[in-house]
């Protein structure tokens, strides 16, 4: 995709400016010459006049040359930041043209190599097509290493021309400050100051204040939530108390230590510090088994799939808890990022001691009993998107299911460090999570499935599902397609992305069509990159 801007239109555009400012100087030269050659007492008031004007013209000239050399010195920096795209960008088709054939001999010797196996074919035949698979599978990674080492150059040439576009500004403004030293310039220049102190001021009782609300709607969750509880312990106890061979001794006993793992559970996440976060790669069976990117909203949860058993070593184990996050660039150069979160695959931490992921249960009851103290998991994603170059005000879609989805509400309703723009979560208790109306929701719950209803208790009178009249808000509440295995089947992410995948259509097509953006399916996207993070602790 080209860069914007005309480079050889902007040095035109340049060289009549540099045309213009030797005018203006040689305007103020004339002046100078009549002020300081005219002696006639009649002429005093026009002399004094033209060694005015002719100071003003000077001053002109100075913010004129200046600004016409800055943009000459752009136009240099612009044509170069094209050429260096325009390489990049046939670097890209002709890998990505290499990788789609060095794809096509992978799968055709993959086919031969079963084919040669299931016929007990002579060894010697069957390492000959073992090595041409192996060549085939590494000239596919090196295609597709060019087409994002292209991609990056694309990338490194756009930032090229936004540090020479931020050099021309500045030398602008230098231009312009330097001839400033006209009374009014000046009184401008104080009561401008002044604006900026109290739109500076402003600025900082916005965000004080915005933190602040932030902080109390954590606390009201959570009060909420732990009342919730303890009416949940009580109505235990109750019940128990009625069972003529338990009685309420017997009880009492029962609930404190129920209320006693609740609280060990959630100390033991909220106490401990943020985990190292650092880069992940995937290794060679997880790419052989990577089934590409989401091309658009009806798939977002495709990869909440991957993410889950990225963090298994071994079949029953949970060894580390890791995350996607995806840059997507589109045709403007609006950048914006999805991150994936993976669900609780650790449930037993209080008895058989951590494995190493924090998406266990214990981080599952801080995020929903006690909001205001943020658990490992929270700390640990906000940590990874610095890492991945995240902006503040850069548009961000959080993608989960199950705990990762209530981490995506959790951090869309109470965190205000990124720019929320979009959640879309499936199995999660999001529903009575104060998420502002300026970020999209699309929430996938399937009949029959507990989890989405745990805040029940909280969100009384919605039966544990949102309002409809929500703008911003879309639920999709269907039954699992694999129903008829229960829980298990209900409960279930890939369940899950099939019923979005099928429902698409009851998300609103401007919705659709905006959140389409974040994926490379999109007709205005024109380069991606994906990254993994992980941490334990």
């Amino acid at each position: 995709m080209a860069l914007p801007g005309n480079p050889e239109a902007l040095a035109e555009r340049a060289s009549t400016y540099v045309s213009s400012a030797t005018r203006i100087e040689r305007a103020a030269d004339d002046l100078r010459a009549l002020a300081y050659t005219s002696t006639a007492r009649s002429l005093d008031a026009i002399r004094e006049r033209s060694g005015q004007v002719a100071g003003d013209l000077s001053a002109a000239y100075g913010r004129y040359a200046g600004t016409a050399n800055a943009l000459v010195e752009y136009a240099a920096a612009l044509r170069e930041a094209h050429r260096k795209a325009d390489d990049a960008d046939a670097s890209e088709a002709y890998a990505e043209r290499h990788a789609g054939s060095a794809d096509t001999q992978v799968s055709a010797y993959n086919r031969q190599l079963r084919t040669l196996e299931q016929s007990t074919a002579p060894a010697g035949n069957i390492e000959a097509a073992e090595r041409q698979l192996a060549e085939a599978r590494a000239a596919a990674r090196r295609y597709d290493d060019a087409a994002s080492a292209a991609r990056e150059a694309h990338e490194q040439a756009r930032r090229d021309m936004e540090a020479a576009a931020q050099r021309a500004m500045s030398l602008i403004d230098s231009a312009i400050d330097a001839t400033n030293e006209g009374w009014l310039d000046q009184v401008g220049n104080f009561f401008e100051g002044i604006g900026s102190f109290f739109a500076d001021l402003g600025k900082w009782i916005g965000d004080f204040l915005q933190d602040l609300w932030n902080e109390l709607q954590r606390l009201v969750s959570t009060v909420l939530a732990l009342i919730g509880t303890v009416l949940i312990l009580v109505l235990v106890y109750a019940l128990l108390s009625l069972i003529p061979f338990i009685g309420p001794f017997i009880a009492a006993l029962v609930v404190s230590l129920l209320a006693g793992f609740l609280l060990a559970s959630i100390l033991s996440d909220v106490t401990k510090p943020t985990p190292t976060v650092r880069r992940r790669d995937l290794t060679d069976s997880e790419v052989d088994n990577y089934r590409g990117q989401p091309t658009d909203l009806a798939h977002a949860l495709k990869e909440t799939t991957l993410v889950d058993s990225l963090g298994h070593h071994t079949k029953d184990s949970a060894d580390e808890t890791v995350i996607s996050v995806t840059k997507v660039v589109d045709a403007d150069g609006v950048v914006r990022w999805r991150v994936t979160l993976p669900s609780t695959q650790e449930w037993l931490s209080r008895f058989n001691g951590d494995q190493g992921a924090v998406n266990d249960l214990d981080s599952n009851l801080a995020l929903m009993l006690t909001p205001s103290l943020r658990s490992q998991y929270e700390r640990a994603v906000l940590d990874a998107m610095k890492q991945a170059g995240v902006g503040p005000d850069d548009p961000v879609m959080l993608v989960g299911f199950s705990q990762g989805g209530i981490l995506a509400g959790t951090l869309a309703a109470y965190n205000d460090d990124y720019n929320w723009d979009a959640v879309v979560v499936a199995g999660a208790p999001i529903d009575s999570m104060p998420i502002p109306s300026t970020t999209t929701v699309v929430s996938v719950q399937h009949n029959g499935d507990p989890v989405p209803r745990l805040d029940s208790v909280i969100s009384v009178g919605t039966g544990g599902y949102a309002p409809a009249d929500r703008p911003n808000w879309t639920t999709i509440q269907e039954d699992s397609p694999l129903a008829s295995q229960g829980v298990g089947g209900i409960h279930y992410s890939p369940a899950y992305n099939s019923t979005l995948q099928n429902n698409i259509g009851q998300v609103p097509a401007a919705t659709r069509d905006d959140l389409d953006r974040y994926f490379i399916g999109d007709e205005g996207a024109y380069g991606y990159e994906e990254s993994y993070y992980t941490w334990k602790e």
